[in-house]
């Protein structure tokens, strides 16, 4: 009984080693048969997926702003530098020059800087200034200000050369003062960073002068503001270039909430250097009147004192002229002719 006992427990031991062999086996083919097929699988994790990019779904003009149906998403690899991510963010904006269909659009072929703060019908003009003129320097991008207007007598006019003070033009906007200008409104393309305050000088009075971290009394002073840009519309550009070579301007910071603003059409219209042409009737006459061709008919020194008017204001027509010495009636129009008496 002993002896078989010893035989079972040999024999049990040689299956068991036997068993080990073979799961050793098969395990040793499955791994080989699965390893190809892992891979692909791993290639195809590491290759890098592609990148959705705006593209121009046609030819785009320059100068004309980009309307939805022209642009269109596209992959490439890798999104290049300055490229649009979304499609919103270029609907409006403007070409500076003709693009390609298939064209990926990036910041450097689309309009940049002043231009996009500007409305239809305005124009980016810059006058002198100095601490007196600009409200003390208080003045900063993004505000409105008032420019009046300190003209001096002209020499031929009268005995007496008299000055004038007067408002030139009202709630005009504060592109740059300086050497800080207003940041563009356009929006950046998605996964960049947004833009730094560095160049606000609302932020400059908050981190100090100096920018880098060092103190503010080691940094060098800013250098006054001798310039200052408007957004003006294009039918008083003229007043506004005429006032600043013949006088001196000067701008009013007032409050961007008040939106009072003198009305031109109370008082005489000025005489423009260009006189119409003759015969304009209906839509033609009517042109007349846009602000465009009416800065192309201009405006002179005369003009701009109010020295030369297309019409009378009421108080200047009931007004007597300088020249009337007398409340006496005038005479008919005529030769007046007067003979002696003969007596001495």
């Amino acid at each position: 009984m002993l002896k078989f006992t010893r035989i079972a427990a040999i024999a049990l031991i040689a299956l068991a080693v036997l068993l080990a062999l073979v799961a050793f086996v098969v395990g040793r083919r499955a791994s080989t048969v699965q390893a190809p097929s892992a891979t692909p699988a791993l290639a195809a994790s590491e290759t890098p997926q592609g990148v959705s990019v705006v593209e121009a779904g046609g030819r785009l003009a320059a100068g004309v702003p980009i309307e939805p149906g022209q642009v269109r998403m596209a992959s490439r690899s890798q999104a290049p530098a300055g490229a649009y991510l979304d499609v919103v963010s270029v609907v409006g904006l403007v070409p500076t020059q003709d693009v390609p269909e298939g064209t990926v659009l990036q910041q450097g072929l689309l309009a940049q800087g002043f231009s996009l703060q500007l409305r239809p019908g305005e124009r980016a003009l810059a006058v002198p200034v100095d601490e007196l003129a600009a409200a003390g320097n208080r003045i900063l991008p993004g505000d409105f200000v008032d420019v009046f207007l300190n003209l001096k007598g002209s020499q031929g006019y009268g005995e007496q050369e008299t000055a004038q003070a007067r408002l030139l033009l009202s709630r005009l906007r504060v592109l740059s003062f300086g050497a800080h200008d207003l940041r563009p409104l356009q929006p950046a393309p998605q996964g960049e960073a947004t833009a730094s305050v560095e160049g606000d000088p609302r932020a400059a009075d908050i981190r100090g002068s100096n920018a880098s971290g060092s103190p503010s009394s080691s940094a060098a002073p800013e250098p006054p503001a001798r310039s200052a840009v408007l957004a003006v519309p294009v039918a008083d550009a003229n007043r506004l270039l005429l006032g600043a070579q013949q006088g001196k301007l000067f701008l009013a910071l007032r409050n961007p909430s008040d939106t009072g603003i003198a009305d031109p059409s109370l008082f005489p219209l000025p005489r423009p250097v260009l006189a119409a042409a003759r015969g304009l009737e209906g839509d033609r006459a009517a042109a007349l009147a846009q602000p465009e061709n009416d800065a192309y008919a201009g405006l002179d020194g005369d003009a701009l004192a109010g020295r030369n008017s297309v019409r009378a204001a009421p108080a200047v027509a009931t007004t007597a002229p300088a020249v009337r010495r007398s409340s006496a009636p005038r005479a008919p129009a005529g030769i007046e002719i007067i003979r002696g008496s003969g007596t001495p």
